[in-house]
């Protein structure tokens, strides 16, 4: 799973102070008196936490792509997508530890239309990430405690995750951050446990065959399976927002997102295999399918404390996206481009109180409307033209910035840096255009609405 700033995003915002905030969350979650640098293994610590948090919600992958695929594609999209999105974040982090984001600087560069087009796609795939863990917290109550539950009862339950986290978020990021670190340490320990127990049962002459799910084609299971790669291998630069509260940044974010990444690929992978030998019922997984197999591995005590720390990593991850969500909205208002409304500050507690309503409105509607593959699918494809653009900042600075200080940067010049730049372009637009016929025609609509919404205001405004 992924987080927080999922997107490389900084922006200045001068009423909101949204750096300023991100710190103030970090801080609370690694030091109770709120003056701390963040230190190596801290940062590794909340890199999962916030980027990864566990395999909840990746059983999906299986029945959509087969057993084979689902595992081959996590560990082909860590190798060609994850692994260059961090060599060529911990690049621009070092090099604008203050100033980095892709969409402040393109609003520098092309101006407010383009920087708003840029933010609103932003702000959509955000939303459509957020959607997917009130989904989670609901899917994986109702698997272990009540598998009879029709849609409206799962609906309900949603909703009042969704209204509980908006609740928290307008009383401020303290709050958010203590919470945050209440549920951390329910995440990690359930899954080591998963992991221990489950290795055993491993039977890897189950991926000797492809197993192509019926009415899909080896092409169709292959798109699924790198879109759920994308999703969860994403979301690396996320700290970046937060290089001033890093101790030695150039030095220790580097190796913090390394082994973020190889921790993440163990935390994927390994339940994967297990839960696909043990539960071989593969066509019938769901998101919550975990909770099954933690049941076989541990009896009902193990497979309680999983549902706890799946809800615990679900819950912390939809309340610290609307952190992010709710100040990008703020932040486009504050520019001109949204209603001024949406700026409008709490009067006690200084946040975002009419964004952060008028998204819970927005993603109540969603969830009603959506499952979580619709939800997953739709929001991956609207974030990729941000990852592509991600990439040509990269790219861009190394031309026009060649003497730039860099204190990481990927070594070997350019036969080294045009494979890691074209691979994973490569992939994202191979997935932008191979998207299932029945998400496209979702999608396209969606992907110009910001042409609309910029036309809307400019009439509105004068």
């Amino acid at each position: 799973m992924c987080l927080i700033a999922k997107h490389n995003i900084s922006l200045s915002y001068p009423n909101l102070h949204w750096q300023t905030e991100i710190h103030k969350l970090f801080s609370v979650m690694t030091s109770p008196r709120n003056s701390s640098r963040l230190r190596f293994w801290p940062m590794v610590a909340i890199m999962y936490i916030l980027l990864c948090g566990g395999p909840y919600g990746i059983e999906e992958i299986v029945p959509q792509s087969g057993p084979t695929l689902a595992v081959f594609g996590m560990i082909f999209m860590a190798i060609f997508w994850g692994l260059p999105n961090i060599l060529q974040t911990a690049e621009l982090a070092s090099a604008l530890p203050l100033q980095g984001g892709a969409y402040s600087w393109y609003r520098e560069s092309w101006g407010g239309f383009w920087g708003f087009q840029f933010g609103w796609l932003e702000w959509l795939s955000w939303m459509f990430d957020t959607a997917l863990y009130p989904t989670l917290v609901a899917a994986y109550f109702t698997h272990f405690l009540w598998p009879d539950a029709g849609y409206l009862a799962v609906w309900l339950m949603s909703l009042s995750v969704i209204w509980i986290s908006i609740w928290l978020n307008i009383r401020g990021l303290e709050t958010v951050g203590k919470w945050s670190i209440f549920m951390s340490w329910f995440q990690i320990l359930p899954v080591l446990c998963f992991i221990i127990l489950g290795i055993r049962h491993i039977d890897v002459s189950i991926f000797s065959q492809w197993h192509i799910p019926e009415n899909s084609s080896t092409k169709e299971a292959l798109v699924m399976a790198l879109i759920f790669g994308l999703w969860n291998y994403s979301g690396y630069a996320g700290l970046a927002a937060a290089a001033e509260e890093i101790d030695d940044m150039p030095q220790t974010y580097p190796k913090a997102l390394l082994i973020t990444l190889v921790i993440a690929m163990c935390v994927y992978i390994l339940p994967l295999m297990i839960g696909i030998s043990i539960d071989q019922n593969w066509a019938n997984w769901d998101e919550a399918q975990f909770n099954s197999v933690a049941l076989v591995l541990g009896g009902g005590a193990f497979a309680w404390w999983f549902m706890v720390a799946a809800q615990s990593s679900n819950f912390g991850l939809i309340n610290s996206e609307l952190i992010v969500l709710s100040r990008l909205m703020g932040t486009m208002a504050n520019d001109g481009h949204l209603p001024k409304c949406l700026s409008k500050l709490h009067p006690q507690y200084r946040t975002p109180v009419n964004a952060l309503l008028l998204q819970g409105i927005i993603l109540s509607i969603m969830t009603f409307g959506m499952g979580f593959v619709d939800l997953l699918v739709v929001g991956t494809w609207l974030s990729i033209p941000s990852y592509l653009i991600g990439f040509a900042v990269f790219v861009s600075l190394r031309f026009k910035q060649p003497d730039l200080s860099r204190p990481f940067k990927i070594l070997g010049g350019w036969p080294v840096i045009i494979p890691i730049v074209a691979i994973p372009c490569g992939i994202a637009i191979f997935i932008f255009i191979n998207i299932p016929k029945e998400y496209f025609l979702e999608s396209i609509p969606l992907l110009f609405s910001g042409l609309l919404i910029y036309a809307l205001q400019k009439i509105f405004s004068k």
